[in-house]
């Protein structure tokens, strides 16, 4: 037998089990490039906003909360702290909290607020863009919800 096909398909073997390993250790859309940071600063700054703009005996609603996050699932938790500041709020299937730290337990996923209600006014929710980490260092998804 020549050994030299066996070895260009040891080879192809080889690259592809390479190629397929690092498929498998992305962990979603999020790329380091320059349209993903952009959306990362645009919340950012839409996130800064919400205590400033509109009326403030009116609801208001970021308008960021039409933008399409998707881009950012398999974002590190860690990178998206770095971007919008400190989780406001912590949840998991059955419980909210506020974190103790800038992130939250681990088995918890961190959101942020892009809404503010009247003054004045105790209750209700808003959009909340949330973190579904799954128990992760990386968020699976990247969503709005809607809280109560």
């Amino acid at each position: 037998m020549n050994p030299s096909p066996l070895r260009s398909l040891s080879s192809a073997a080889a690259v592809l089990l390479c190629l397929g390993l690092a498929a498998c250790g992305t962990h979603g859309n999020y790329r380091k490039d320059d349209a993903h940071e952009k959306l990362l600063q645009t919340l950012r700054q839409c996130l800064a906003e919400v205590p400033l703009r509109g009326d403030k005996s009116a609801l208001f609603l970021s308008p960021c909360v039409a933008l399409d996050v998707s881009p950012l699932n398999g974002i590190s938790r860690g990178r998206l702290i770095d971007a919008l500041g400190p989780a406001q709020y912590c949840t998991d299937q059955t419980q909210g909290s506020f974190p103790a730290k800038e992130d939250c337990p681990f088995t918890m996923n961190p959101q942020w607020s892009f809404y503010r209600h009247p003054e004045h006014t105790i209750g209700g929710g808003g959009p909340e863009l949330v973190c579904e980490a799954h128990s992760q260092v990386y968020c699976a998804t990247v969503e709005w919800r809607r809280s109560q």
